[in-house]
């Protein structure tokens, strides 16, 4: 289910779209520029501001609070379905203050609270946002009481689409299209609510993770890559699966093959997860991002993986209870903890903004010689690779500015980020696939 746009590249040469580059062609596997070559479209460049923090997303605290026990939802559009879906069934305890941090898409202006009403309906209240955190109390006449049927899960999500530039750490040789890897992603938590239960159902707590791929536009691409800041001593198991995800929410796995899902935990603080294989979806043809040889309907490829902790959280004391499901609570809802990427078939990583490279790429400083030595994945101009939308938006086709089929981009950038904030929802039809 896609719910739910973030970091992103950059250009401040007037080279930038008068130029491409031949590595975007199948099968080359060589690092580096390539030979540049005219894109499709050569829109104006945006005048990027030195500190524009390139993030679609802002944190938010809500904060909620009701007389009578209760349940809650939280979305951020209006319609109050899946795509939106942030926080599902979380139990407010009669009188007890209970917060929730967020992420939110930036051209979000309220979040939708779902409630079961006095009326035997369910309730939608609407609380504005406008880049600060949010403090609700429920009337007491207006929510209707759920002491008889609490549901014993609650969920928390982020999800979204990363689209990457291989032309790392030239920006300049790039066509900016952003289409060699374009991924949706899902972050899930799942955390029992109900202590009697931990025993016999601990095991569905924990947090899953699903990246299907949805184009390669290049041949360097290699593998997709996630890494997580988190407590490693805190797992206990580690489930990965590679399915193929059809229509109608049909999916098959594939067992052996060309895809692996590889979980590396060695490290205290960080679980590195890469999806290999993806390099096998170019055969003769670009995946999925080329005009005019879209397969519609062809099925996706998704890595599904499952980082649980102790399966009986009830033996845990509670201080530790406590510890473990907040870890698995913040993964989740903090885009600071988690930091998608590319691996090119040289091994070069490509990264959001700001995060640094895995323990499994040790080249960085060197390649990275001549960018931002402050700030990793950043051009001294401010230029990132990455891409990060907390909304299912669409890609664009092989050598189309993303400014081209994103008009009101541009004046996002320009002004820092106040204006045009849900520019991710305004594109040129013509100029993205449709098939999703």
């Amino acid at each position: 289910m896609m719910k739910k746009i973030f970091p992103i590249f950059v250009l401040s040469s007037a080279m930038l779209f008068g130029a491409c580059t031949n590595v975007d062609s199948v099968g080359d596997d060589t690092k580096g520029p390539g030979t540049p070559e005219e894109p499709v479209v050569t829109p104006e460049a945006p005048v990027v501001p030195s500190d524009f923090g390139w993030s679609a997303e802002v944190a938010v605290a809500l904060t909620l609070e009701s007389d009578v026990q209760t349940v809650v939802s939280v979305y951020s559009e209006e319609d109050c379905k899946g795509n939106s879906l942030l926080v599902e069934d979380a139990l407010l305890e009669s009188g007890v203050v209970s917060s929730f941090n967020l992420s939110v898409p930036a051209g979000a202006e309220k979040l939708y609270v779902k409630y079961p009403a006095a009326s035997g309906a369910d309730g939608v209240v609407a609380l504005a946002v406008n880049g600060e955190d949010v403090d609700y109390k429920f009337p007491t006449d207006i929510v209707r009481s759920v002491y008889e049927k609490v549901p014993d899960f609650q969920y928390y999500y982020n999800s979204g689409v990363i689209m990457v530039e291989d032309m790392w750490p030239d920006f300049a040789a790039s066509d900016a299209d952003f289409n060699d890897l374009v991924v949706e992603y899902d972050l899930k938590t799942v955390e029992c609510t109900t202590p009697g239960l931990r025993a016999g159902h601990g095991y569905k707590e924990g947090l899953v993770v699903t990246l299907d791929i949805r184009g390669v536009g290049s041949g360097l691409t290699r593998k997709a890559g996630l890494q997580l800041d988190f407590d490693t001593s805190l797992i206990e198991s580690v489930e990965t699966i590679v399915y193929k995800k059809e229509g109608q929410g049909v999916i098959t796995e594939i067992k052996g093959g060309d895809f692996s899902i590889d979980v590396d935990k060695s490290q205290p603080d960080k679980v590195i997860i890469l999806f290999d294989g993806v390099d096998k979806l170019v055969d003769g043809e670009h995946y999925q991002t080329t005009e005019g040889k879209i397969e519609v309907g062809k099925p996706m490829i998704r890595a599904y993986i499952k980082i649980s902790g102790a399966p009986n959280r009830s033996e845990l004391t509670g201080e530790a209870s406590r510890k473990q499901a907040q870890a698995f609570r913040d993964v989740t809802s903090y885009p600071q903890n988690h930091d998608f990427f590319m691996v090119l078939k040289s091994g070069v990583e490509i990264h959001q903004k700001g995060f640094e490279p895995t323990s499994h790429y040790r080249n960085y400083a060197a390649d990275s010689k001549d960018l931002m030595s402050s700030v990793p994945y950043c051009s001294r101009n401010n230029d990132v690779w990455v891409l990060r939308l907390p909304v299912g938006t669409p890609h664009v086709y092989d050598r189309v500015s993303i400014f081209s089929a994103y008009p009101d981009l541009k004046e996002w950038i320009e002004s820092n980020g106040t204006q045009k904030r849900d520019w991710y929802k305004n594109y040129d039809h013509n100029l993205v696939p449709r098939y999703w």
